[in-house]
């Protein structure tokens, strides 16, 4: 492997969201992803049993995300794309409907996308769509449910996303997470990301995107705003994530996304002088800047 693929790896590694490190300590109770997990190893006898529980007992929501996860990995292969995904629209759009703060939503397995992979499904797509607009309107003060519907749509319409993570600040403005949210989204908007994988790391861009009056309008929020989460958690995004898409991408990737990286993460250590991310972030993609560089 070359010096630059492990620099990737590094980056990759580096970014992989907290949670599915916590997960790894089996000392811990199963999680909501674990237990999705578990799914993907379902038998078509044991995943038709669940389905019968469920008959029974709609609300058992560890039985329906064993089945999402079936249904995200295991089940195209016994039942053919269009059993799978039809199969799989019934569960989210369930989910949706009854419990739409749940922390299953949050899961790649519980998320429909239109285009892009094999699971794609535009149909399903528009109906969740509708599902978790009408959803946030009847919840606007309830944070997880707008998070959850801003997550839904993080790639597929940024704005709206934007728009409802800023009602979730306002419901909850002592949480820290939505202003990291909304530096991460504002970040994937700049570096044009409109895929990612179960990961949470981008695997496909658009130059579009990345022109976008969205993309536009979120550097001009960055550099106006006074929020260090925001601004550094943007910064630490466009240094990661960038670095990344550099590789992946090459010739296609025409971001200038490291002057902005830099100046965003210094620009959170002035807001934030006591916090020891923005330094540490700054440093690393510093170095691997230059790894990178050398390794060209």
């Amino acid at each position: 492997m070359k010096l630059s693929q492990c620099i990737l790896l590094a980056i990759a590694l580096a970014t992989l969201p907290v949670q599915w490190a916590a997960q790894a300590q089996q000392s811990r109770p199963p999680t909501y992803a674990s237990i999705a997990r578990d799914g993907y190893r379902l038998t078509k006898v044991e995943a038709e049993a669940l389905e019968a529980v469920l008959a029974s007992n709609p609300d058992d929501l560890a039985t329906r995300t064993k089945l999402l996860g079936f249904y995200f990995r295991g089940a195209g292969r016994l039942y053919g794309p269009e059993a799978t995904i039809a199969a799989r629209r019934q569960h989210i759009l369930w989910l949706i409907e009854h419990h739409p703060g749940s922390e299953v939503s949050q899961l790649s397995e519980a998320t429909i996308d239109a285009a892009g992979h094999a699971l794609a499904d535009m149909n399903g797509y528009a109906e969740a769509a509708r599902l978790w607009t009408k959803q946030a309107q009847q919840h606007g003060n309830d944070p997880r449910v707008l998070g959850n519907a801003a997550r839904f749509f993080q790639l597929s319409d940024k704005q709206q996303a934007a728009a409802l993570l800023k009602g979730a600040q306002r419901a909850a403005p002592q949480d820290a997470q939505w202003s990291g949210r909304l530096g991460y989204l504002y970040a994937i908007a700049i570096l044009g990301v409109d895929m990612m994988n179960q990961n949470g790391l981008p695997t496909s861009h658009s130059p579009a995107e990345a022109k976008s009056s969205f993309a536009t309008q979120a550097r001009e929020e960055l550099e106006k705003s006074s929020d260090a989460n925001v601004v550094g958690t943007a910064g630490s995004v466009l240094a990661q994530y960038g670095l990344m898409m550099g590789g992946l991408f090459h010739e296609r990737f025409a971001v200038d996304y490291a002057p902005l990286a830099e100046a965003l993460l210094l620009k959170a250590l002035e807001l934030d002088t006591a916090n020891a991310r923005w330094p540490t972030a700054l440093e690393q993609f510093r170095n691997l800047r230059q790894e990178v560089g050398r390794a060209k």
